[in-house]
């Protein structure tokens, strides 16, 4: 067992010598990454999409919708270019390529449109990229809501207004039925009659007026549906009224009197909750209210931050060990190792050891100087540091998995780069895995870095406890790299 470990140790000094005595490959471990992190912090604004729009205003405006207010709105999705009238214009403009977006609004009076002819907000562009596509029609959708809710509130306010105006009609319809209740003559139950056909017509036109019967994809608010509900019973109450009235039954019309009355009633107190309201609460009863339980989301930079970190990590413990045993067999080391007393093994677990060491330093150095990004240090520093060396070891190990299979430095590097693209879109680093098709999961699972980035920010930003399946996992790939690596060696020493 000493003997074996003496070997071990040599071929691990042997390493760390050899990366000690080149202070540049020093350099770039740490120096490096830590450039790329700086610079990823101080450059990096937003992954949103940068759209140019112009916005085509008509120039007598739309009722109801504030021209100023809604490009301001406009402006907080896009960046508003400018707020013109001619169409054309905007046009040339985005065939020139000044622009990404053009958005038209139409001229349309909400009084005079119907479902048949039904105004339309366009938008036009030449996307290619189907992101910016999405992210377009997304916010359009947003902004034709926003036109719209503008548009409703308008007419919410016009009907309340109707309403306050129909509520003194009321009023007198009650003291023309009071007198009747009191004295039921001729010409008493001619002035009801007339009052009744009056008080009738003046519904029909609240009824015009109220939401949603202009906009029927308004949302009714509760008390938007009492106020019908009311207006209805006493529509009823009212035919019925009139019938009596004229079949002259006194006594039978007394009783449908005091009915009546007591509607009437009922739909003042309905219209006076109504008119109080605010008009958007009548066309947008639903509200929305959203709480972040942590405050409020990291800034992008500190997000990505620890899959930055574990990309470079992977990479810098991949490089080195994707050029050791090549270095050895150009050097002609492996002719020394075949007559000498030594196992592939010996040699393996010593490289690998010193690889490690120099990785899990960088990678300590680089998560104290992750604080400059103001990254939350690891909650739990012993599941941190597990991790750490976790994917420092199953990093180390495909690096040697493409040594091992590579005959020349070339091979290597373009294996290694290779690998990088791979982590980079199939480990969630920008785009989530949960977005592809199941075979690139596959594909994921093998990759360090995919495990290692969830790790990173349960513990970074999550401030929770590792979850054992992303050990296990990288426990996994460890063994399966380092026992092919031993495998490869074996049968190229049999060559």
């Amino acid at each position: 067992m000493k003997t074996f470990l003496t070997k071990v140790l040599a071929f691990f000094m042997k390493e760390i010598h050899d990366v000690r005595r080149q202070p540049r490959l020093m350099l770039s471990l740490i120096g490096g990454p830590l450039l790329v992190l700086a610079a990823f912090g101080a450059t990096f604004q937003s992954s949103n999409p940068f759209i140019r729009t112009v916005l085509v205003w008509p120039d007598e405006g739309i009722p109801g919708v504030d021209r100023e207010r809604a490009s301001d709105y406009i402006g907080k999705n896009f960046t508003l270019v400018d707020v013109i009238s001619d169409e054309d214009a905007a046009l040339r403009m985005l065939d020139a390529g000044e622009i990404d977006v053009v958005q038209i609004i139409p001229q349309f009076d909400p009084a005079t449109y119907s479902s048949d002819s039904r105004p339309e907000i366009r938008v036009v562009s030449r996307a290619i990229d189907p992101n910016a596509e999405a992210w377009t029609r997304s916010l359009a959708i947003a902004e034709t809501n926003y036109i719209n809710r503008q548009i409703l509130s308008v007419e919410a306010e016009q009907a309340q207004e109707k309403a306050v105006d129909f509520q003194a009609e009321l009023e007198d319809a009650r003291d023309v039925y009071l007198v009747l209740t009191d004295d039921y003559t001729k010409a008493n139950i001619d002035e009801a009659i007339e009052t009744t056909e009056d008080l009738k017509s003046e519904l029909g036109n609240l009824l015009i007026v109220l939401p949603p019967a202009s906009m029927a994809q308004a949302n009714l608010a509760p008390e938007l549906n009492q106020v019908y509900k009311d207006i209805h019973i006493l529509e009823d109450d009212l035919d019925e009224l009139e019938t009596v009235l004229k079949a002259e039954q006194e006594l039978l019309g007394q009783q449908k009197v005091e009915t009546t009355l007591e509607e009437i009633d009922s739909l003042e107190i309905t219209i006076s909750t109504f008119t109080e309201m605010e008009a958007v609460d009548i066309i947008s009863p639903v509200r929305e209210s959203y709480t972040n339980l942590r405050g409020s989301a990291y800034p992008m930079v500190i997000f990505f931050a620890p899959a930055v970190l574990a990309l470079l990590v992977q990479q810098m413990a991949v490089t080195l060990a994707s050029l050791g045993l090549v270095r050895e067999r150009q050097m002609g080391s492996y002719e020394m190792f075949r007559v000498a007393p030594l196992k592939f093994t010996q040699m393996l677990l010593g490289k690998s050891l010193a690889y490690i060491t120099y990785v899990v330093a960088a990678g300590v150095i680089l998560t104290v100087l992750l604080s400059l990004l103001n990254v939350p240090m690891p909650a739990d520093i012993l599941s941190y540091a597990a991790t750490l060396v976790l994917l420092a070891v199953s990093s180390v190990g495909i690096g040697f998995m493409i040594s091992a299979f590579s005959k020349t430095d070339s091979q290597a590097i373009q294996l290694t780069m290779l690998l990088l693209l791979l982590s980079i879109f199939f480990t969630g680093f920008f785009m989530p895995i949960t977005g592809f098709a199941w075979p690139a999961w596959i594909i994921a699972f093998f990759i360090p870095m995919t495990h290692a980035i969830a790790g990173f920010k349960d513990v970074l930003l999550v401030g929770s406890f590792l979850r054992s399946s992303e050990w296990i996992s990288l426990m996994i790939i460890s063994v399966l790299a380092f026992g092919m690596v031993v495998r490869m060696l074996k049968k190229q020493a049999q060559e």
